[in-house]
């Protein structure tokens, strides 16, 4: 019965984890496509998908813990040690899972990475453009009473919305 508990647990886990990486993926090409509905929308899912896995962490644990109880082992047993316990009985289902949540866990790690990067970039090239607009509106030719352009500084200064 523990087993059967902690193969839906992780079924679920896995789900829950290939759901984000599919949110990840969609990002990926959202940024790329400088989407930012998109990207928005996107966000909001991935807020929510949060919360899903906020919610079934403790179930996981508490399922892990009772597992852990049952084959006498600690109850602070790692699902890893679990795993590896139960395929030593014969029974691999849950390290196939195992590794399926390491597989997946690694993609995730590897697409968040590199979402984080083209947002870093994208974020450092809307930054230089701003610059080097403000410094043109600083440097504006202004039509002096000599007949010629004159260099003047202005006023204008453009201010960051977060600052």
């Amino acid at each position: 019965m523990e087993l059967k508990k902690l193969m839906t647990a992780v079924t679920v886990q896995v789900a829950l984890l290939d759901e984000l990486l599919a949110l990840l993926e969609r990002e990926t090409v959202e940024m790329g496509d400088i989407n930012i509905e998109a990207m928005t929308i996107t966000n909001l899912a991935k807020e929510e998908l949060h919360k899903k896995i906020a919610e079934h962490t403790p179930v996981m644990q508490q399922v892990i813990s009772n597992m852990a109880v049952r084959e006498g082992l600690s109850s602070g047993t790692s699902f890893g040690v679990i795993a590896k316990h139960l395929a030593k009985k014969g029974i691999k289902e849950l390290h196939d899972k195992q590794e399926q949540l390491i597989k997946t866990g690694n993609r995730i790690q590897g697409v968040a990475a590199m979402n984080r990067e083209i947002a870093e970039r994208f974020a450092s090239t809307i930054s230089t453009s701003l610059n080097l607009i403000t410094r043109l509106i600083n440097q504006s030719n202004v039509y002096g009473s000599s007949g010629g352009y004159q260099q003047r500084q202005t006023g204008a200064v453009m201010i960051n919305r977060e600052a």
